[in-house]
């Protein structure tokens, strides 16, 4: 099964060797061939901090893709975490104002990594290195002087990333670094709002840091309606909590379609109440 991957955005003519080494890195159990890549493309005479067309660095996707040995030795060769990517209102996810420590706290795909590593007969401890990555990449990229209450487009802060999705060890590190536990998004969720309500240690960790209540109101419905898709046999295995207008909404015009809902391929009202998401 593949694994989920945003297209590398170019420029016409735009040659990107180093973010290309990157996504070497991308299947089960083949970060090295990654690193390896990442090393050649920049004894090539490749740039640590090229960009893409949405602006995203080498750091970026490195963190996207929940690599954390491609992390370090990004930084080791000069790669700078503090550039971030495009903001762009209105854009798509990769138009909001990321930056290395922002994926890095919101990493999904190791996840996924490791629920397949049972069938492709990876070795012991495999499962756990992928799911410390998170925690690994928050750790070094504080320990490089980066900001831990930057936000994107929507005011989620690295916090809130981390606790959308599960990261214990990578919350420690942020509340250890001093994250604001009182921010608010742009539409007034507190970082509990964030929280898969079954997540209990997360829950346990923001409260006993002084996390101020939840607001009412999820900020977690796209990530419970890709659980419920994937239950309902829509095929999304990954929750990457990413409101997208590609496969995502193309999944849920879908199920609209096929339940006499208008096919609008957003998270309205009806929608929700029909896959039983909180709003």
């Amino acid at each position: 099964m593949a694994l989920f991957l945003f297209a590398v955005r170019l420029a016409p003519g735009q040659i990107m060797q180093v973010i290309d080494a990157v996504h070497k890195g991308h299947a089960v159990g083949h970060e090295q061939d990654g690193v390896d890549a990442i090393l050649n493309a920049l004894v090539a005479g490749g740039d640590a901090n090229e960009r893409d067309k949405s602006g995203w660095t080498p750091l970026m996707h490195a963190a996207l893709e929940c690599r954390a040995d491609e992390i370090r030795v990004l930084l080791d060769k000069g790669g700078d975490p503090k550039l971030r990517g495009k903001t762009v209102e209105d854009g798509d996810f990769t138009e909001t104002g990321l930056s290395p420590m922002l994926l890095a706290a919101g990493c999904f795909i190791s996840r996924r990594r490791a629920q397949l590593a049972p069938e492709r007969r990876m070795p012991e401890g495999y499962v756990a290195y992928e799911l410390a990555a998170a925690g690994k990449m928050v750790r070094e990229l504080i320990s490089r002087g980066v900001d831990v209450n930057i936000a994107d487009v929507h005011g989620r802060t690295p916090l809130m990333m981390a606790a959308m999705h599960a990261w214990p060890d990578a919350l420690r590190a942020l509340l250890d670094a001093h994250a604001n536990i009182n921010a608010h998004d742009r539409t007034g969720h507190t970082v509990l709002d964030f929280v898969d309500p079954a997540e209990t240690q997360v829950i346990t960790i923001l409260k006993k840091a002084g996390a101020p209540p939840a607001s009412g109101h999820s900020a977690r419905t796209v990530c419970d309606a890709e659980r419920a898709l994937d239950k309902l046999g829509y095929d999304m295995p990954i929750a990457d909590c990413i409101d997208g207008k590609g496969q995502f909404a193309n999944k849920v015009r879908k199920f609209q379609q096929e339940h006499a809902l208008s096919p609008t391929g957003e998270l309205d009202s009806p929608t929700l109440k029909a896959l039983s998401v909180r709003p």
